[in-house]
């Protein structure tokens, strides 16, 4: 019976030292699997990360281009607002300069309406030559002065 305990005790010896390395394998196993599910939350996280960055970059780079174009709007703004003010300043002096002509021309139909009037009084004068109706000569000094100022501002513009 000794023979028979003592294989029993070391068949109960093999299962445990079976057991125990099946343990052993197991829990090898189970940590390997965790070590891989380890890496691949890693990786997994990894990727989200470089996504993130990628997608952060392309908003940063999208908001500079926005950026870049409403500067080059702007400019463009600022450009055609001084082409404005260069046409509106030249429209007002090409207006002003109209008006001056207007008024010469005007000054100037006076002038030869009034010369017209003074040459009609030689038509009629007494016998010894002077004229019946007294000639407006500062009317007509007045008129050709004016006449003669108007076209100086005109030529100066």
């Amino acid at each position: 019976m000794a023979a028979e305990e003592q294989r029993e005790r070391a068949a109960e010896r093999e299962r445990e030292r079976i057991a125990q390395a099946e343990q052993r394998e197991r829990q090898r196993r189970e940590r390997e699997l965790a070590r891989q599910q380890a890496e691949a939350r890693a990786e997994a996280e990894r990727r989200e990360r470089e996504e993130a960055e990628r997608r952060e970059q392309e908003r940063l780079a999208a908001i500079a281009a926005a950026e870049a174009e409403r500067e080059d709007k702007l400019e463009r703004i600022v450009l055609l607002e001084a082409q404005i003010a260069t046409i509106q300043a030249e429209t007002g002096a090409d207006e002003e300069r109209t008006v001056v002509l207007q008024q010469a021309i005007q000054a100037a139909e006076e002038l030869l309406e009034a010369l017209a009037d003074e040459a009609a009084k030689y038509e009629s004068t007494d016998e010894t030559g002077n004229t019946l109706d007294p000639l407006a000569k500062d009317m007509l000094a007045e008129l050709e002065a004016r006449k003669n100022e108007l076209v100086e501002r005109a030529r100066a513009q």
